[in-house]
């Protein structure tokens, strides 16, 4: 049965804000710079919304839980069809219930057009993952834009990081690899991958306590992603993190720790001779901090070539090795640093 009461504009700005769980400066400032709203107004000039209305603000504060800046999630709460803010978080309960029996063991499906049809089913992570591939080799930037709207749409920030844009990272690297595609294809799937993550890490909140971690790409080390992802998804769990970029050099990276003092620094390495260099370079200079006052500094490191060659994580026997992907770094910074 039709819900006829969604439509029905009875609801204060004050409501709106109590049962959205934002305040009515917030409210008023969404109207204004991203016209999420547009209330109507009684003779007396005051607000009065509608149950949808509650939804949006309710689906768009869940996108900013999630890590999107406030302007990412005001430009995809537009693409979204109305039937998503009949009641709150039935999208997410389409996306569970989709993903709950998603294990597609077909070709892959049509190239995506952004004028999906309204209540079409909710692609799965492998899908996802499998569609933004295709966009990526045909140089799609546009598709390749939508799969990740639609991905953060649906899916946790750890889902769309890992098992899409890492997974779909992983397989250009191994079309590369068997020369079905270029360096040149590479670089520009990566430059749309690094724009997302780096466009999410900039929407969370900084931490100012706990203990300091410091994340980098080793000496001559240019591949970032996989360490901002682990960036963004500690930054997302409450850790005071922050992103040192590529090719560090040890030189500088000496007269940061001085000044910093931080409690960890994670390198990460996707090639065997940056892992080399990250031993021969940066390990002298994590015990020389050690011997001159770092005493707890801790040491790790990461990247798809120390599980591609585990017998390379034997150049780090006395470090911390962060697993896999971002998922085990979290769980090794929860055992490393036990919070109440």
């Amino acid at each position: 049965m039709v819900d006829t009461t969604l439509d029905l504009a009875i609801y204060s700005i004050k409501a709106v804000a109590h049962m959205a769980g934002v305040t009515e400066p917030t409210l008023r400032a969404w109207e204004k710079r991203y016209k999420i709203l547009a209330p109507k107004r009684t003779e007396s000039g005051h607000r009065r919304y509608t149950r949808r209305d509650i939804n949006r603000v309710i689906w768009l504060k869940q996108r900013l839980a999630e890590g999107l800046a406030i302007s990412q999630a005001a430009l995809l709460l537009q693409s979204q069809p109305e039937e998503f803010f009949v009641g709150p978080g039935s999208a997410e309960k389409r996306a569970t219930s989709a993903a709950s029996r998603s294990s597609e063991k077909a070709a892959l499906p049509p190239v995506y057009h952004p004028a999906q049809p309204e209540g079409g089913p909710v692609r799965s992570p492998q899908v996802l993952m499998k569609q933004l591939l295709e966009a990526f080799l045909a140089y799609d930037e546009a598709a390749a834009h939508n799969f990740l709207t639609e991905a953060t749409s649906f899916y946790s920030p750890e889902i769309v990081c890992i098992n899409i844009i890492q997974d779909a990272m992983v397989e250009l690297g191994e079309r590369w690899a068997e020369s079905e595609t270029t360096v040149v294809n590479e670089h520009f799937a990566t430059a749309i991958c690094r724009g997302r993550v780096t466009a999410m890490l900039e929407g969370l909140p900084v931490p100012q306590s706990g203990p300091l971690v410091l994340t980098a790409c080793a000496p001559g080390e240019l591949h970032e992603l996989g360490i901002l992802i682990t960036t963004y998804c500690l930054r997302r769990h409450g850790w005071r993190v922050l992103y040192l970029g590529q090719n560090v050099p040890a030189r500088d990276l000496e007269i940061e720790l001085k000044r910093l003092k931080p409690a960890l620094v994670v390198f990460s390495a996707s090639l065997p001779e940056t892992a080399y260099r990250l031993a021969e370079e940066i390990s002298p200079v994590i015990e020389q901090a050690r011997q001159e006052g770092l005493v707890g500094l801790l040491f790790g490191y990461g990247g798809r070539v120390f599980k591609d060659n585990a017998a390379l994580q034997g150049l780090f026997k006395k470090e911390l090795y962060f697993g896999n992907d971002a998922l085990d770094s979290i769980a090794l910074m929860g055992k490393t640093f036990r919070r109440n």
